[in-house]
Order: C-alpha cells, then structure tokens, then sequence
C-alpha cells in the first residue's frame, strides 16, 4: 500500500512540476479529458473483472478448453488521439481481448471467445469511450 501511495504521490509532483515549468501540452496531457476519463475508468475495472472471472472460469474448467478465439474487426468513430488510445489499451486491458493493429476507422482485434468478441462488436465500451472524449452522449 505505501509503494503505491508512493507511486501516486511521484505522479502528481511531476505533472504538477511540468505543468509549472511549462512543458505540459495538450497532447501529452490533455487535463480537459480527466473529468470524464475518471467516471469511465470504475465501469472500465468493472468489466476488467468480469473478463478475469470468465477466462479464469473458462481456464480452470475440466476437460476441453472453452475457447472459440476469433479476429474481429472493430468499427470506431473516435476523433482524438486521446480516445482511440483510450479504446485501444481497454480492449488490450480486458482479458481474452488484445488489440492486433490499428485501421483507418477499425480495430483489429483478437478474442479469446465468441462472446467477447460479440460484447465488443455491441459497442457499449466505444460509446462511453466516445463520452470520454466530448462526443455523442456527453
């Protein structure tokens, strides 16, 4: 707990130093998205947990391994650098799903299952990714 405090307590003072000595810019820190990336990111460990209780379930299970991985790929309509790393490193971060390569407009994704890959193509995690950004649903 305190290496993690610690962590913390580092991150803020070097922000809080670069922003004092200047060389914070908008593409480095963009502050204007903090607000909303901090009501995503409960519903983002959220899902993170469910993941690792299915493919736990699915590892664990005696007998044939329940798997069906697929390659998807995944429309978005992010406008920002901010967003789209935002939506790639949740894919990569929810397990039984890794971001592969990056299209104009898609995603390239693997899936450990089909439902994961069904749960992506339903797009809940790229519309609240879009609300993180400022888009539809702000």
């Amino acid at each position: 707990m305190y290496l993690m405090s610690a962590g913390a307590v580092s991150c803020l003072a070097i922000t809080a130093l670069c922003v004092r000595l200047g060389i914070a810019d908008d593409e480095g820190m963009p502050v204007e998205y903090w607000p909303r990336t901090a009501v995503y990111i409960p519903w983002l460990l959220w899902q993170v947990l469910l993941a690792n209780i299915d493919v736990l379930k699915r590892v664990w299970k005696p007998g044939k391994l329940d798997i069906q991985p697929h390659m998807i790929e995944v429309p978005h309509e992010l406008r920002t650098p901010y967003g789209l790393a935002t939506y790639m490193n949740s894919i990569t971060l929810t397990p039984g799903t890794v971001t592969v390569d990056v299209g104009e407009g898609t995603l390239l994704i693997h899936a450990l299952t089909k439902g994961a890959a069904d749960d992506l193509l339903e797009g809940e995690m790229h519309r609240r990714v879009q609300r993180v950004e400022g888009g539809p649903d702000k």
